[in-house]
């Protein structure tokens, strides 16, 4: 298991030449100068507010904005400036855009007269009826806040259910912010590729390492790390059978975006765990309903005894998760009809504000519309990435610069510059990645009148039309062709060692 990484000091060094430059001095002011309103309220705002995303460690945006209005794939700021959003909630609204009529609608019928939380509410039922028209698979829901709501539910149901503690996942998996999602995490929050990979740990894993602090190193019986190495990971799941409440995974994930290597990988995983009576959680956070329908557990034929749903389930960006699944799990959380003999034989993943009605409603609204255009969507989803796929090719071949949008599904990815179509290896990719690049291309892009928050990602759908993904095309080509201008690395010192 490498674990080179790009010399720090170079990086460093390319970074304190850059901010030296007169053109990249320049972008600065030119944002700086056009979003003068914004940067003064996001300004007063950090003196009182720590957590909105604009100040999110590792992902906040630079020159963060004020969004005043959001229709379809177009925000606008305080400034009076309108982008092109290809943020889009982190993906959560890329199915229909921000503000659609038709779920508006729905929930404003709802407002004033829904008990809001915390009662039944007739919309929980045909939203379930409506899941199991996408996910049949999932006998039974649990509807929560968010996808890390979702993942460390699923891992307590699974410990309820089995008795055991320990938890696997694979290294360089997102699974949310909870101490062990936290773990050996997407390869960003660790710092990869300055920072080295951690080594194999006592246990035949991977050295359990916490990518933020306040989170203490795991306890070797709450967590074991899974290399991206099928025998070794196959291997090290039936040792410790007796031990595993649960096994965690993505079928792809966006810190090693090819499936043609993680859904093998995850697959094997998943029967070997059907074989051996442990239950496998899937985390459908990213994927669910944007591999299709039924998700990647049906595009893939990944079995799962929970499922972990978030992003695309919410509407309106209310917040919403659910973990569906295997009702002999799920029950854990449900009386029995009598509370007193719950009491030690029963857990709890339920919150105050989980699952709240409008919440709910905008989801049924929202995939509702998702399912009457189901014939059309995905197809029309994939031909417009598709054009964009071929039309970089062509750009790469023409210019030389190794300018791609790596990502999944329909569609959850970023633009950024890397020698090679595929990487077999997490690690390798991770060096691979230009971190500088994703910062320089997400302002330029800015510059151009997109927004892609601190990474020039592109999460897309319905939200976008041919038209927006058109301009989106030139924007980026145009960006990588500025650098190429000003001599810009775009494979970083040493990567190409990895």
């Amino acid at each position: 298991m490498t674990t080179t990484a790009a010399p720090t000091a170079s990086i460093e060094s390319l970074v304190a030449d850059l901010l030296t430059q007169p053109w990249l001095i320049d972008l600065f002011t030119e944002l700086s100068e056009r979003q003068a309103g914004s940067t003064a309220a996001t300004s007063r705002l950090r003196e009182v507010d720590a957590s909105n995303h604009v100040f999110w460690p590792f992902h906040a945006p630079q020159f963060p904005m004020v969004v005043t209005e959001a229709h379809g794939s177009r925000i606008t700021d305080v400034d009076g400036n309108t982008y092109v959003d290809c943020h889009l909630g982190f993906g959560a609204q890329a199915l229909h855009g921000h503000s659609p009529e038709k779920v508006v609608a729905f929930v404003r019928d709802q407002l004033g007269s829904t008990s809001g939380n915390g009662y039944c509410h007739p919309i929980e039922a045909q939203l379930v009826d409506l899941l199991k028209q996408f996910v049949p698979h999932c006998e039974k829901f649990a509807f929560l806040n968010s996808g890390t709501d979702a993942t460390a539910a699923a891992i307590r149901l699974a410990r309820a259910h089995t008795g055991r503690r320990m938890v696997a996942k694979f290294e360089g998996s997102l699974h949310g912010v909870h101490d062990l999602g936290m773990h050996n995490t997407a390869f960003w929050y660790h710092g990869h590729p300055a920072t080295p990979f951690p080594s194999s740990a006592a246990d035949g894993g991977v050295e359990r390492t916490p990518a933020l602090t306040g989170v203490p190193v795991a306890d070797p019986r709450d967590l074991l790390v899974l290399p991206n190495d099928p025998a070794r990971a196959l291997e090290l799941i039936e040792r410790h059978k007796d031990e595993l409440a649960c096994v965690l995974g993505e079928a792809v994930s966006s810190s090693f975006p090819y499936v043609e290597h993680t859904v093998p990988l995850i697959r094997a995983a998943s029967e070997s765990c059907k074989r051996l009576r442990i239950p496998f959680i899937l985390d459908e956070v990213l994927t669910g309903f944007r591999y299709g329908p039924g998700g990647a557990a049906e595009h893939f034929g990944i079995h799962a005894d929970l499922y972990c749903f978030g992003k695309v389930i919410s509407g309106l960006g209310l917040p919403l998760s659910a973990v569906g699944g295997r009702a002999a799990l799920l029950d854990h959380a449900q009386t029995s009809g009598l509370p007193l003999t719950d009491i030690g034989r029963k857990t709890c993943v339920q919150t105050t504000h989980a699952g709240n009605h409008l919440a709910l409603s905008a989801s049924y609204a929202s995939l509702s519309l998702l399912h009457e255009q189901r014939d059309t969507y995905y197809t029309e989803t994939r031909a417009k990435v598709a054009t964009i796929q071929r039309r970089l090719a062509g750009f790469r071949d023409s210019t030389g610069i190794p300018l791609r949008l790596v990502g999944f599904g329909d569609f959850i990815g970023s633009f950024g510059f890397l020698e090679k179509e595929s990487y077999g290896d997490y690690r390798e990719f991770a060096g691979s990645v230009n971190p500088i690049a994703f910062f320089l291309l997400t302002l330029m892009l800015r510059k151009r009148g997109f927004y892609t928050l601190s990474l020039p990602m592109l999460f897309t759908g319905g939200a976008h039309s041919t038209e927006d993904l058109d301009a989106l095309y030139t924007a980026v080509t145009e960006s990588a062709l500025e650098l190429q201008r000003h001599d810009f690395p775009f494979i970083l010192p040493g990567a190409a060692a990895q």
